[in-house]
């Protein structure tokens, strides 16, 4: 008889003496946190750990989560490689090295007689740790450089898979796929909570429930269950900080990041048929909010909270190019969902990258419009709708080539002459509207008159024959029915 999972994953650590944690190089808050939870259990345990993702760097908004500082970007010291040499025919005198140019040299030297080289042996150590645990990673390559760089270590050694995403390939040793809960951090807590040791304190629960509450965008998500919130509220009452995760994840937006929305916002379009809602944003629009594009999820984050009649939301910009500083290598889109199955799968034609929950895709050296209309056709054809671009409507003037420059709108058609006329053309009724008007207009305080349009003489009439001892006050005529 299988052992039940939390059986399984206790006698996994239990044999462990150094874990190994890692998560997707594209990470999300929940993963980073989960993480950080884990480790801090797992050395509860008395366990080495080490929590390593490709390329990570703890941004600014995170530093709050204990430990996030310390995550590493690759591995150090995986494996050594080692050099035998064989001292039962003579016993070492000296031992010394240098470098030849890109070459280690190293010198030994024997009391007695002398080494051949069949007395030195190579090999490699073995590997530094002896258990893997995968957080909120479909797949081994979703792992970056971690995995492409080291395959045959994650063939040797054992690996808990822990995610909550359908999509995940069970590519584990011990596989624990729970869709039914809101997050990655929330499946850590049930299993850890199932192995039956004492793992909760305040920096733990902090970290749950920041990976809760960011994959929920703060319990707004429609996957919220009642266990869900139950396990919030005992994170909570076992010291988790929630007024300090919320201040840090979505009180703390740079100067930068709100200005780069602004400019989103400010070119923001929606298709209400297909709910889906997009933007675009050029290198300059980077330059002048001082933002980069690392702040582009936070901005998809805004959009999403902001938008609810959008269950799809995407941004389009111009990517820098990394050999050349501030030139653009080509465009990259980013699509995102929260109601929909599966934000990846929207534009699965593109081949993109990221997850269930917010795709990547890159178009180098195309234009905004090129990759905007391969986005939209991707996404329309995944929906089974009906794309309508500007090249399928009648031909017109090209007034505008920038999509992101308002043009100027076309001169105002001149007004249709208007035909004149005489005093003899006023009907008796126009003459009492007219004359009712005067007495009204005199009988006013100065300070409360309103001024009369400016005189057409050709269209005048006058009211009554003037007293030489007053002014004379002439009336416009109303417009002819």
């Amino acid at each position: 008889m299988s052992l039940a999972p939390e059986k399984q994953f206790a006698d996994a650590v239990g044999k462990a003496s150094h874990v190994l944690v890692t998560f997707r190089r594209d990470w999300c808050v929940d993963a980073v946190a989960a993480a950080l939870a884990l480790e801090m259990a797992l050395k509860k345990r008395g366990k080495h750990v080490d929590v390593v993702a490709d390329g990570f760097e703890a941004p600014a908004s995170l530093r709050f989560l204990p430990g996030a500082a310390a995550i590493q970007s690759a591995f150090r010291h995986l494996q050594r490689f080692v050099i035998s040499l064989d001292l039962s025919r003579s016993k070492l005198d000296e031992l010394s090295y240098d470098f030849d140019g890109d070459r280690l040299r190293i010198h030994v030297t024997p009391k007695t007689g002398q080494f051949e080289a069949k007395d030195v042996a190579t090999s490699a150590s073995d590997y530094k740790y002896d258990l893997i645990v995968s957080l909120g990673a479909p797949d081994y390559p979703s792992l970056g450089a971690v995995f492409t760089a080291n395959p045959e270590f994650f063939y040797q050694r054992p690996t808990v898979n822990i995610d909550c995403d359908p999509g995940n390939e069970r590519h584990g040793n011990m596989n624990f796929v729970d869709v039914t809960v809101t997050s990655t951090s929330e499946a850590v807590f049930n299993l850890l909570k199932a192995v039956g040791e004492p793992f909760l304190d305040e920096d733990v629960a902090t970290c749950l429930l920041a990976g809760m509450i960011a994959a929920t965008k703060s319990f707004r998500t429609p996957n919220i269950t009642p266990k869900a919130l139950a396990t919030a509220s005992e994170l909570i009452a076992a010291g988790a900080r929630r007024e300090e995760i919320i201040e840090k994840l979505y009180r703390t937006r740079s100067i930068a990041t709100l200005k780069l929305w602004g400019r989103a916002l400010s070119r923001l379009k929606h298709d209400p048929n297909a709910k889906f809602a997009w933007t675009m944003l050029v290198r300059q629009d980077f330059i002048h909010a001082g933002a980069r594009e690392e702040t582009l999820p936070d901005v998809i984050d805004e959009l999403i909270a902001n938008a609810p009649e959008a269950e799809i939301v995407g941004i389009l910009y111009e990517q820098e190019d990394a050999a050349a500083p501030g030139q653009v290598s080509g465009i990259c889109a980013i699509v995102a969902s929260e109601k929909h199955a599966d934000a990846s799968a929207l534009v699965a034609s593109l081949r993109p990258s990221g997850t269930r929950r917010m795709a990547r895709v890159c178009f180098p050296g195309a234009d905004l419009l090129t990759a905007e209309k391969s986005i939209l056709s991707s996404i329309y054809k995944s929906l089974g709708k009906k794309l309508t671009l500007v090249e399928d409507e009648p031909a017109r003037p090209p007034v505008n080539t920038n999509p992101l420059t308002v043009a100027a709108p076309p001169p105002p058609a001149p007004p249709e002459p208007q035909p004149s006329r005489t005093p003899a053309d006023v009907t008796a009724a126009e003459l009492s509207a007219a004359a009712s008007a005067a007495v009204m207009a005199a009988a006013a305080p100065a300070a409360e008159e309103i001024p009369l349009p400016a005189p057409q003489p050709e269209e005048q009439v006058v009211i009554a024959e003037p007293d030489p001892t007053e002014p004379v006050m002439e009336m416009p005529l109303p417009a002819s029915s």
